[in-house]
């Protein structure tokens, strides 16, 4: 059902739009967590290291399509707060057949370049196989992934969190119980993680597709309605490219942390993958309020309702601070137990690296949460270009940073968080000069038009 963001209050708004998604991508997050749990305690730490491994290079390429995808979202969610229907449909047929094409594309691209980008990173030739494997299983599957992203992003941009979550839950439950059976039982290890969950994307997918056909109107296609608008692609490509730019460079980026983390070797590749996967479980609660603000504020603009959406900038601060400050005693609590759940117990240098980093980092979320919120504002305006440039100042300052941290100075491990917090306090600074000065302002798509 779609959620009209213009009328009511901004907080509960947002909270109850945010709640559903974040319930969904913690689903979503339990596509990645289960491979890893499944596979580090029936194959051990070294294939628990492989999918690590793996992770920056197939984002290299997701991002590109997150980027797009974002930016079909942002038009979306301007043109159904200004009421055109009929635009969005063409809005909507115009990005799938886009999306799609783009998933064939870099589908063909990720399997080329998969094994040149590992030996470029350094892996150890003990994971070189499993990490190939994975990679090119994943870049196989593209098309899958981008069905249910795109489907699950246009929905959100209309109001509707709920439907995309009921199918992510059905698809994270076959993932599990294919995981299991193709590891446990077949003994297929790093490939049967990475099969299952192409075919549980697939399955969710397929299930978006098939439900807006039938029960939403706004967004279902007949006849002579799959159209591919060229004005449109240019809006689209308008917001969507400096995502995409914004996006990729984040994940270039990680190939570079990704090459710093290798240095340190086997047990410190398998601690940040952990470390990772339990951070991002930590922060989903901040991105997601920070996406649905997204959602609110495109809509409020694209009705004409500036103040209206400032004042939801200001609840999901008060909402995002809370939380990170109730997260930094939480997370060093409970992070011993958490990583036991990932079949460590035999590798204590492992769990060392792990609580070392979590314990860092989560001193610092409350500047993670902050400059989320901001810029994910920012895109919701329709201020897609300055994303991009937040995005690049904080990993042109992480990089370096980072480089100097574990090169120069030689302060081990906890370099590489060090860096990424180096990284969040700089995204914070230039989204803020941006908010305040009201450089966003003007951006928005059905401005433009409305100008034009």
């Amino acid at each position: 059902m779609a959620r009209d963001f213009t009328h009511g209050n901004p907080m509960r708004n947002i909270l109850m739009f945010a709640v559903p998604m974040l319930i969904g991508n913690i689903f979503q997050q339990l596509y990645s967590t289960v491979d890893s749990i499944i596979v580090g305690n029936f194959e051990g730490s070294n294939a628990l290291a492989a999918i690590s491994s793996s992770v920056s290079i197939q984002f290299l390429l997701v991002a590109v399509a997150m980027g797009f995808t974002g930016g079909i979202s942002v038009v979306i969610s301007q043109v159904y707060g200004a009421r055109d229907h009929e635009k969005l449909k063409r809005v909507f047929s115009t990005g799938l057949i886009f999306m799609m094409g783009l998933a064939v594309v870099l589908g063909l691209c990720g399997i080329m370049i998969s094994n040149p980008l590992l030996r470029m990173l350094g892996t150890p030739e003990e994971i070189m196989v499993n990490s190939s494997k994975y990679l090119r299983i994943m870049f196989l599957g593209m098309p899958a992934m981008f069905l249910y992203n795109m489907y699950a992003s246009v929905m959100r941009a209309i109001g509707d969190s709920k439907t995309p979550l009921w199918f992510l839950i059905i698809a994270t439950i076959v993932n599990i119980g294919l995981d299991y059976f193709f590891v446990a039982n077949l003994g297929m290890g790093v490939a049967g993680v990475a099969w299952a969950t192409l075919i549980a994307q697939g399955l969710s997918g397929l299930l978006c597709h098939f439900y807006v056909h039938e029960k939403v109107p706004l967004l279902s296609l007949g006849k002579g309605e799959w159209k591919f608008d060229t004005d449109i692609i240019g809006a689209i490509i308008n917001y969507g490219f400096p995502a995409a730019i914004q996006q990729s460079i984040v994940s270039i980026s990680m190939l570079f942390i990704q090459s710093f983390i290798n240095f340190f070797g086997r047990n410190m590749m398998a601690a940040f993958g952990v470390a990772n996967r339990i951070e991002n479980f930590a922060l989903m609660p901040v991105m997601n309020l920070a996406m649905a603000l997204s959602m609110f504020a495109g809509q409020n603009i694209g009705a004409g309702k500036e103040k209206r959406a400032l004042e939801g900038v200001k609840a999901t601060v008060i909402v995002q601070i809370g939380f990170c400050v109730v997260m930094a005693v939480v997370i060093p609590f409970v992070a011993p137990s958490l990583t036991s759940l990932f079949g460590l117990k035999d590798d204590p240098d492992v769990i060392r690296l792990c609580l070392l980093g979590l314990d860092f980092s989560s001193k610092f979320y409350f500047i993670f949460a902050t400059f989320q919120t901001l810029n994910q504002f920012h895109r919701g305006v329709g201020d897609t270009k300055f994303s991009m440039v937040a995005s690049l100042c904080m990993v042109f300052v992480r990089i370096p940073f980072t480089y100097v941290l574990v090169h120069i100075i030689h302060m081990g491990e906890i370099s590489i968080w060090m860096g990424m917090v180096i990284g969040w306090v700089t995204a914070l600074i230039v989204n803020s000069i941006r908010f305040f000065t009201g450089g966003w302002k003007g951006k928005a798509y059905v401005q433009k038009v409305q100008a034009d």
